[in-house]
């Protein structure tokens, strides 16, 4: 098994490194805002089979507003055959 980054699959989505969290003593504190991954199977219509991807919340709108995991896919020039 693999040990992958925290990063979305479909957008490239990586989480944010810059955020502060700023106390009521006023310190300020760095932390990281994690992105939202969704672990999410779609069914690709070319391949014939099941697709496992690691989604942001973002992306899985964004797949629906194309009507599927195809036509996204090859929107944001994704390989499917690697998943």
């Amino acid at each position: 098994m693999e040990m992958r980054a925290r990063v979305c699959d479909l957008l490239g989505k990586r989480p944010n490194r810059q955020a502060r969290v700023v106390t009521f003593s006023h310190k300020r504190i760095k932390k990281v805002q994690h992105v939202n991954l969704q672990k999410k199977r779609f069914y690709s219509e070319e391949l014939g089979r099941n697709v496992r991807l690691r989604l942001s919340t973002k992306a899985i709108k964004t797949v629906n507003k194309y009507n599927g995991i195809d036509a996204a896919a090859k929107k944001f020039n994704v390989d499917l055959s690697k998943f």
